[in-house]
């Protein structure tokens, strides 16, 4: 069983790894190696039967040096490293596999519980993005006969070490591959017309789920048109869901044997297991002659108050949020001191500084830096806030705070007086999936914004500044009298 290592856990590790003679650059060389000579070794009945010699096991580290450099200890230490490389989950000391993300954590445990009901043959592509789970998947399916399609042949190389019992192939490799799979799970995010290729290695019976990020599903090349018509045409498309990934849009879609309807909806990351949260059901010859892979259309179409505002032509959805303000993106800092906005610094009435960090970040750190006349946005305890940015002062935005830019005339005001309205909060309600919401800024970006001249903005902008400034005052006479009452009521 693959353990779930802690930060202290990873922590320990590599302190033991060190006094084993590994060095924390060479854990996961070390992890390759004793993965690899656990599977060669075994292979021999008699091993399985007497085990082996210590000598044996170092002459054996000693044949794979060319690949993976020498052990630099004695035999008796080699064997220490090795077996405590045995124990440990490998994925967490390869370079550059990323962090664990609770939303796509639940994610691929569904995808597991699928992958267990298919018959024999599984394969999971685009592995790059989630590769710090692939130890738990391949320790989740042992009975399965397991293949992992990777981008990089440097990739594939280590991972045939760390998973010698599974196939390990290149995406371009798929192309030539004459298997067909029983359960396919493929993650997205440059070419969609991959997704349609995968379809072709199905089974009569399989079953295959994709994560593909918007912005290579609503990719206008001709390319990734015929792969969409070929993904409605194949008749195996059952849902369509929209799924916010570590602050990332994506469509979640389903494909089954045969389906004669597809459900369109908001994946639900709020509880202990995934859910789907549906909003809208259609035939799938409706779907397949609409031809359209907007997951908004289909979101809104489900929402009654939002079809009569857009039927009633009071907005357009080709004036978005995004056609007048830009998202504020991270970008390289001078070396300094800032201030840090969190999402608990944000307020109706502006921005809470009494418990600001601040952080200090060497040249060349990229951030996403606010600064006055941006919006702060975030979802904040199940509410969305968002705050002007005051002129003069700049922030690095934490964890869950977005930034909204003006592009022109467009002010930060108009757009949190619109967001907080009624007719905002429709569309931002929209985006609700179960107790939780999934929020990305696209989505954001995408919401329909009413069109007004520069004398509407004018006194959008002055109502909004001076409600606020209203809220503020209210809210430090509120403080004030929470701090004298202590007084008062104590006899003072």
């Amino acid at each position: 069983m693959v353990p779930v290592m802690s930060a202290e856990d990873i922590h320990d590790a590599t302190e033991t790894f060190e006094r084993y003679g590994v060095p924390a650059d060479r854990i996961f060389n070390e992890v390759m190696r004793a993965r690899y000579l656990d599977y060669v070794l075994f292979l021999k009945p008699e091993n399985v039967q007497y085990g082996i010699s210590i000598e044996d096991l170092y002459e054996n580290m000693k044949k794979t040096s060319d690949r993976l450099g020498l052990y630099e200890g004695d035999e008796d230490l080699y064997v220490k490293a090795y077996t405590f490389a045995l124990r440990v989950d490998p994925m967490v000391f390869a370079p550059g596999v990323g962090e664990r993300n609770r939303q796509l954590q639940l994610l691929l445990a569904e995808v597991v519980e699928k992958a267990k009901k298919a018959k024999s043959k599984v394969l999971f592509s685009g592995v790059e993005s989630y590769m710090i789970y692939l130890a738990h998947i391949a320790d989740q399916l042992p009975d399965k006969r397991l293949a992992f399609a990777v981008k990089d042949e440097i990739w594939k190389k280590r991972l045939q070490l760390v998973f010698p019992r599974c196939r390990l192939m290149t995406t371009a490799e798929i192309e030539k591959d004459t298997e067909t799979y029983d359960y396919i799970f493929n993650e997205e995010t440059e070419n969609v017309g991959n997704t349609a290729d995968l379809l072709k290695r199905l089974s009569g019976e399989g079953a295959m789920d994709t994560l593909i990020s918007v912005e290579a599903m609503m990719d206008e090349s001709n390319e990734s048109g015929s792969a969409r018509q070929e993904m409605a045409d194949s008749g195996k498309l059952s849902a369509f869901y929209d799924a916010a990934v570590a602050g990332r849009e994506y469509d979640f879609l389903r494909f089954v044997p045969s389906s004669d309807t597809i459900s369109f909806g908001e994946t639900d990351f709020s509880g202990e297991s995934l859910k789907l949260d549906e909003k809208l059901s259609l035939p799938l010859e409706t779907f397949r002659e609409a031809g359209e892979w907007n997951y908004d259309i289909y979101a809104f179409n489900g929402s009654p108050a939002i079809q009569a505002i857009l039927s009633a032509n009071v907005l357009q959805m080709e004036h978005t949020v995004g056609s007048e303000y830009e998202l504020v993106k991270p970008a390289p800092l001078p070396k300094g001191t800032y201030a840090q906005l969190q999402a608990e610094n944000i307020e109706d009435y502006g921005l809470d500084l009494s418990d600001a960090a601040e952080g200090t970040f060497d040249e060349g750190n990229e951030e996403i830096l606010l600064k006055g006349g941006d919006l702060a946005f975030t979802l904040y305890r199940g509410r969305f806030t968002m705050a002007v940015i005051p002129e003069g002062l700049e922030f690095l935005a934490g964890h869950g705070v977005y930034g909204f830019r003006s592009r022109k005339a467009y002010t930060a005001p108009f757009l949190k007086l619109y967001l907080d309205g009624p007719v905002g909060h429709l569309f931002l309600e929209n985006m609700k999936a179960g107790n939780g919401y999934n929020l990305a800024a696209s989505r954001v970006l995408r919401t329909p914004l009413p069109s007004a001249d520069e004398e509407t903005i004018s006194q959008a902008d002055r109502l909004c500044r001076n409600a606020v400034s209203q809220l503020a005052a209210a809210e430090k006479k509120w403080k004030d009298a929470k701090r004298l009452s202590v007084g008062l009521m104590m006899g003072h």
